[in-house]
């Protein structure tokens, strides 16, 4: 069957590409240890486990189950001693979905609740184009200092004070600093949910902050960015956390929200948690030394790096304004002839519409490349690359080139069994 055949090429040449000859920069994903990749296919594949919970057992609806239900404790249970909390959910399949859930549990058509705002960079799942808005609720975007790209704490302070909002949401798509969690939970009893999705990673590595110990009630989070596990969600919550309102998340979870909740995927996210366990921490640093070297060197040699007076960076992002070459989409589409994979961002001073059009700027993650073994030397290399496309403007066909040649030494996934 031709169709057949074509599949089979179009999955190669994906393999070859971005595995082997890309610079893959895309700040939402990551690569799973060749381990975890093993044990994404079992026959869990095909099968289900819709349950509800009751006092820490499941309710199953399935016959079968007894495996994936073994499975999926064990998952949460690592995730339980790590976060020192007996209030654990692995079953979202996505951050936008655990979001999702969290909304479903407090929250009603027409509520007010607080989120970073579009272009300070929030995920769309917390904004009227998202989720929040299919939802019905008012998401209200907190106020943002652009230069520091930080929350404005007092600003938030009154907002909170005039709105009195059920929920308060953490977290960001364009993501560089911690938030102020401590501040604003001496300002209100609301909920306080923490996005972390693109900053798991780096949480469970120990470097960036604790949300739960600093005040927020709930993690919300995705499984594959910086932590490096197959694609999914987590809700997590704090240990002291009221039993009633996390019974609330998990029947929002399911029947909620979710029916079959891939299973399959649950023996993966138990080995990269086991894995992270080990080397995380270690991970998690080389990460930030190298967002760090990558952005000094773009403002070094003319970019217009943001944050550059908060020394650019705590997490695994680069944000560079891009506007006076074309654009964040003009510019992403550039560095993907030469092999260079980011994506366009939105930035405080766009437009709500700028997001999804051409915003002004573009959002590099460097998790992914830290996963294969490079470290600070190579990020000024790559910055060096970035700048004969965009600031020389040499024929980006002639750089992949390069890049290829440069990729093909970082080929091993590391800080894995």
């Amino acid at each position: 069957m031709k169709e057949l055949k074509k599949i089979k090429e179009i999955v190669k040449k994906q393999d070859r590409w971005r595995r082997g000859e890309c610079l893959n920069m895309i700040a939402s994903e990551n690569l799973i240890s060749p381990l975890a990749e093993k044990f994404l296919l079992s026959d869990f594949i095909g099968r289900y486990n819709e349950h509800g919970v009751k006092n820490g057992d499941f309710i199953t609806h399935y016959q079968g189950v007894k495996y994936a239900s073994q499975i999926e404790k064990l998952c949460n249970e690592i995730f339980t001693e790590r976060f020192k909390t007996k209030f654990v959910d692995t079953r979202p399949i996505a951050g936008a979905i655990a979001n999702l859930c969290v909304y479903q549990a407090f929250l009603k058509p027409g509520d007010v609740f607080l989120a970073p705002g579009l272009t300070a960079g929030a995920h769309v799942s917390s904004t009227q184009y998202g989720i929040a808005g299919v939802k019905g609720l008012k998401s209200i975007p907190m106020p943002f200092n652009n230069k520091r790209m930080r929350l404005n704490v007092e600003e938030t302070k009154g907002l909170i004070k005039k709105l009195n909002p059920k929920l308060i949401m953490f977290g960001r798509s364009a993501f560089l600093f911690p938030e102020p969690i401590k501040e604003i939970r001496k300002s209100t009893d609301a909920i306080i949910v923490y996005d972390a999705a693109h900053v798991f990673g780096l949480i469970y590595g120990g470097f960036f902050q604790n949300p739960l110990k600093e005040g927020a009630d709930i993690i919300t989070a995705s499984t594959h960015k910086t932590f490096p596990g197959p694609q999914g969600g987590i809700i997590i919550a704090r240990k002291d956390f009221n039993k009633e309102n996390w019974k609330k998340i998990e029947n929002a979870v399911f029947p909620g929200v979710i029916s079959n909740h891939h299973i399959f995927r649950l023996p993966s996210l138990a080995i990269t948690a086991l894995e992270m366990n080990k080397f995380g921490g270690n991970y998690a640093r080389q990460i930030i030394k190298n967002a760090k070297a990558l952005a000094k060197r773009l403002s070094e040699i003319g970019f217009k790096v943001l944050a550059k007076e908060e020394s650019f960076t705590q997490s695994h992002q680069v944000i560079v304004d891009v506007k006076n070459f074309g654009g964040g989409k003009l510019i992403a589409e550039k560095l993907e002839i030469a092999n260079i994979i980011v994506n366009k961002m939105a930035l405080p001073y766009d437009k709500d519409i700028d997001a999804t059009q051409n915003p002004s700027g573009i959002r590099i993650g460097v998790q992914e490349l830290t996963r294969i073994g490079m470290k600070e030397k190579e990020m000024k290399e790559i910055a060096e690359f970035i700048k004969e496309v965009i600031l020389d403007r040499k024929e980006p066909e002639k750089i992949r080139k390069k890049v290829i040649k440069f990729r093909r030494v970082f080929q091993k996934i590391k800080y894995c069994f």
